[in-house]
């Protein structure tokens, strides 16, 4: 960890911000002083009217583009792309640095323009191109500026998981809480996280064996001396994490402050928990959470655009899959008496039911004694047929009929049935707010959770579907169907 300007600056993010500024320049130096390499008529003309040299042309393209690459830089950092965590997540990445190359462009001509404006001469001048060539030139490199950057952040993060490189955090206080967070970092080790201990607090009740030894935490800083950012700084430390409802816990505020004055990062629970598991950590949620935290609020038009990408890909998947559901239809009935299409009322959205359409993979009396239960994995009701169906996902075919009349999303939590909702909402919190959206065909949780049939399994599929619903995106939804395609290939997920 690097102190820049009293700024604690992790090593990896100094890598970061120093290479992509240099893949910047060095991008803009190339397309804004290409002109220059083997002068045309024109160029020597425009150049003579400034009475420049090519040397001194050279040398103003050379500071203009260092310019513009800061400019681009702003957009960056403005969009997150610098916190290690956010960007690890290929999800975020991309979302990222699409954002940020559509911002760097607005920013970069929007400078350029008040620069021709105010006559700020040779900061941001591109000696021997006129206005339109010189926009077109910077529009075009920051393009391949902003591609090399993914390609290059994308092999940055390969890198980091192949030499164990880690982002080191310290958590405060233990409990249940820590625990499962402990559980959620062994079991994500791609998200490159090293819990190195936790920070004893006046409230722990018992000795605790992951504690940090002879240190602890007091509401007036650390007991017997020092600092957090001392602690933070000996053990190479980047982050602290709260403890979950931290209002209720008696912290130092002057001493985490000075941790965030410094650059030390101090992380709530519950955003350490999302950016490690992608999923919001329902026993910790609380409903001030809900009402005014972060996320749970779709950009202009999300719900117009969503829709028109469910009518369009459920008219294609329809047209497409017709031979296979046709199939399907004939080996169903084939095997077994019944009707090939399975219809039973599901919970959408706001509550509200609606009939879903699957192809039949049981038998047609399968819960006569029973009732409603969840299916097993070698569940005896299930035909040969179906068997198959279901591995392949052909069953969930005629879903898309429920997408293109409206009842269902392609990307949205899986829905369930009346009688396993009311079961499940007794049992889990906030399980209801999973239909705040449409219930989807595939889903985030659908494509990191295998099936279950638990309520363990619902309580963390709800943790993927709260962290959808807070986070979705048209992006989001693509990158969920183009999983859900490898989901498929591979035969994994629900």
């Amino acid at each position: 960890m690097f102190q820049v300007l009293r700024q604690y600056l992790p090593a990896q993010k100094a890598l970061l911000v120093f290479s992509e500024t240099l893949i910047l320049f060095g991008v803009n130096a190339v397309g804004l002083t290409m002109h220059l390499w083997s002068p045309t008529r024109n160029t020597y003309v425009a150049l003579a009217h400034e009475s420049m040299s090519l040397e001194i042309a050279n040398q103003r393209c050379m500071l203009s583009a260092f310019f513009f690459a800061v400019v681009a830089q702003v957009a960056i950092s403005f969009n997150e792309l610098y916190d290690i965590r956010r960007s690890t997540s290929s999800y975020t990445r991309a979302q990222g640095f699409i954002v940020s190359a559509g911002s760097a462009i607005f920013l970069t001509l929007s400078v350029y323009f008040v620069a021709e404006v105010s006559d700020l001469g040779p900061l941001l001048d591109v000696p021997g191109l006129t206005t339109i060539e010189t926009i077109r030139k910077l529009i075009f490199a920051l393009v391949m500026g902003f591609s090399l950057l993914w390609l290059w952040r994308s092999l940055f993060h390969w890198a980091l998981r192949q030499a164990g490189v880690r982002t080191r955090w310290i958590a405060l206080g233990s409990g249940e809480h820590v625990t499962e967070l402990i559980s959620e970092i062994d079991a994500h080790p791609a998200a490159g996280v090293e819990l190195i201990g936790l920070l004893a607090t006046d409230l722990e009740p018992t000795p605790d064996p992951r504690l940090l030894p002879h240190v602890r935490l007091r509401e007036d800083g650390l007991e017997g001396g020092g600092t957090l950012s001392g602690l933070a700084e000996s053990n190479q430390v980047s982050e602290f994490v709260l403890p979950p409802n931290s209002a209720r816990t008696p912290l130092p505020t002057d001493e985490l402050l000075r941790c965030r004055l410094a650059g030390i990062t101090v992380r709530s629970y519950e955003s350490a928990f999302e950016l490690v598991s992608g999923k919001v950590p329902v026993d910790a949620l609380r409903a001030e959470d809900l009402r005014v935290g972060a996320g749970y609020d779709h950009q202009p038009g999300f719900e117009l655009a969503k829709r028109t990408l469910d009518i369009l890909t459920s008219l294609v998947g329809i047209v497409l899959t017709l031979p296979i559901q046709l199939l399907a239809v004939l080996a169903i009935r084939m095997e077994s008496k019944g009707q090939a299409l399975f219809m039973q009322d599901r919970v959408g959205r706001d509550g509200r039911n609606f009939t879903l359409y699957k192809f039949r993979s049981m038998r047609a009396d399968a819960e006569e004694e029973s009732g409603p239960v969840w299916a097993s994995e070698e569940d005896p009701r299930i035909t040969r047929v179906g068997s198959f169906i279901r591995k392949t996902r052909v069953d969930e075919l005629p879903q898309l009929y429920n997408v293109l009349i409206g009842d269902m999303s392609l990307v949205g939590p899986r829905p369930e049935r009346e009688h396993f909702v009311d079961q499940l909402a007794e049992d889990i919190p906030w399980f209801r707010q999973r239909h705040l959206m449409k219930p989807g065909v595939t889903g985030w949780a659908q494509i990191n959770y295998p099936y279950g049939n638990t309520v363990e399994d619902a309580r963390q599929k709800l943790q993927y579907d709260l962290f959808y619903i807070k986070y979705s995106s048209l992006l989001f939804d693509v990158s969920i169907l183009l999983n859900t395609l490898k989901t498929v290939v591979l035969r994994k997920g629900t």
